[in-house]
């Protein structure tokens, strides 16, 4: 009887550890799993409240920093010579948001910054893109960037940090190009 005790104790034993490796192997395959829908959520997650706060449909492949940073400037007013959250025209948040996004320096005035860009023809644009618009001449006077679907982001005179259309007629009637910012623009 002896002997059958130690053959069970044995086999107890050896069951055990079996059933802890099993166990512990089932678990981390579990959350190696688990959290492979769960990141896919949130990037999805993100990209729709985005595109809801932006008016957009995203494609869930711009740029995420980009986008929750430019969403943080609609609203701000309009101030001439401004470059802050709290005042810009439209070549200050321009240069800010490729300062801060990308640690890329652009010239100062809209006028400049078309010499920091490669041509993008409009129905290549994608998010980051520059739009250059003439409205006073023919001089470039205002410049955005560009979201998706047509959409830009820019500082309007009288509504401070907005988001528009291309299409509008007003600005179809003043857009002059796009433009890529290229990556080491001053020398």
């Amino acid at each position: 009887m002896f002997t059958v005790m130690k053959f069970f104790l044995r086999f107890n034993n050896l069951f055990i550890f079996f059933f802890i490796v099993l166990l512990s192997s089932c678990k981390t395959n579990y959350n190696i799993v688990s959290k492979l829908p769960i990141e896919k959520k949130t990037e999805s997650a993100f990209y729709s409240r985005y595109s809801e706060k932006l008016g957009v449909k995203l494609t869930g492949t711009e740029d995420k920093k980009l986008l929750s940073y430019i969403a943080e400037w609609l609203g701000a007013p309009y101030k001439y010579g401004g470059s802050t959250i709290h005042g810009t025209d439209c070549s200050g948040m321009v240069l800010a948001v490729y300062r801060d996004v990308y640690s890329i320096s652009l010239f100062r005035s809209s006028a400049d910054q078309i010499k920091n860009v490669v041509p993008i023809e409009k129905n290549k644009l994608k998010a980051g893109d520059l739009v250059f618009f003439k409205i006073n001449g023919d001089k470039v006077s205002h410049v955005g960037i560009y979201i998706a679907e047509d959409k830009f982001i820019h500082s309007s005179t009288k509504r401070g940090v907005v988001i528009n259309s291309l299409n509008d007629e007003y600005y179809k009637k003043y857009f002059f190009t796009g433009g890529r910012v290229i990556k080491n623009p001053i020398k």
